[in-house]
């Protein structure tokens, strides 16, 4: 509106030198013109020719004119047909998400009605763990070459309230299952106890990586506290002990888990929100 004000007033201006101009200047010239010669007042004479320099100039912008509105015009038309493709792409993804939230609600249905789901947390129950394990050992002694194989490990949690209030712990848990989960690398599964004993098993981490790993998932839980329906912020201290074991090592299960609670014992013993990592052997 500014510029458009401007505009106009310059407009103004310009008229108005243009006709103080005239006024000023009424003396008859004579222009001539190879054969022809004519008469006319000197104002109209630079006025018109003023006048002939604004048409060419104007005629000389016209074919930039449409070369841009020709960009312009082909720039709208591939922005509304990425426009469509990003629409047909996000309902795809939508769909995708859809047939993937039902395939997973079916798994969770159908693992809780074999009882390997821990109701309240929806994760396997933390007392399948060892049998877990003993698989996964059993088929890396199945492999030709077992030094090729990555590294075993078990990450335990004890997540529990400052201020314990028995009422609200099962919401608590289930905060706690789904933080870890947002989480979680790939390859990783979370059991639980559902009174505040989470546990995870991955493979393919050093005992430095799982260290990072065991902080970053005590951090997240940490930095995200459970929020109760009432809209009470609940505290939480998390320790977290942890267990690796080279694949090729002769290792039971049962053994690794219990490094890992030795871990978290220790972790315990350290203070509050500690982290502590051991070697099984």
């Amino acid at each position: 509106m500014t510029i458009m004000r401007l505009y106009i007033i310059s407009a103004l201006v310009i008229a108005f030198l243009a006709i103080l101009f005239a006024l000023q200047n009424t003396n008859l010239v004579t222009i001539q013109l190879f054969v022809w010669e004519y008469q006319q007042s000197l104002a109209l004479i630079l006025l018109g020719t003023l006048a002939i320099g604004v048409i060419i100039g104007l005629l000389v912008s016209v074919p930039s004119v449409i070369r841009r509105n020709v960009q312009v015009s082909r720039l709208q038309k591939q922005t509304e047909s990425l426009t469509q493709q990003i629409e047909a792409k996000a309902q795809a993804v939508h769909s995708e998400a859809q047939k993937t939230t039902a395939v997973q609600q079916n798994y969770e249905e159908l693992l809780n009605s074999l009882g390997v789901l821990e109701p309240t947390t929806k994760l396997i129950r933390q007392g399948l763990m060892p049998q877990a394990i003993a698989t996964q050992l059993a088929q890396y002694q199945k492999q030709a070459d077992m030094a090729q194989l990555p590294a075993l490990s078990v990450l335990v949690f004890k997540a529990l309230p400052v201020v314990e209030d028995s009422y609200s712990l099962p919401e608590v848990f289930a905060t706690v299952a789904k933080t870890l989960q947002q989480q979680a690398l790939p390859n990783t599964w979370f059991y639980s106890d559902g009174c505040g004993h989470f546990a995870a098993t991955h493979t393919g981490l050093s005992q430095q990586a799982l260290t990072q790993y065991g902080e970053d998932l005590q951090a997240a839980i940490l930095e995200n506290p459970p929020v109760l329906t009432t809209g009470k912020t609940v505290e939480l201290d998390v320790s977290v002990g942890g267990a690796i074991a080279d694949a090729g090592s002769a290792i039971a299960s049962d053994q690794l888990v219990q490094t890992a609670e030795k871990a978290l014992q220790e972790a315990l013993q350290r203070g509050r929100n500690r982290v502590r990592i051991l070697r099984a052997a």
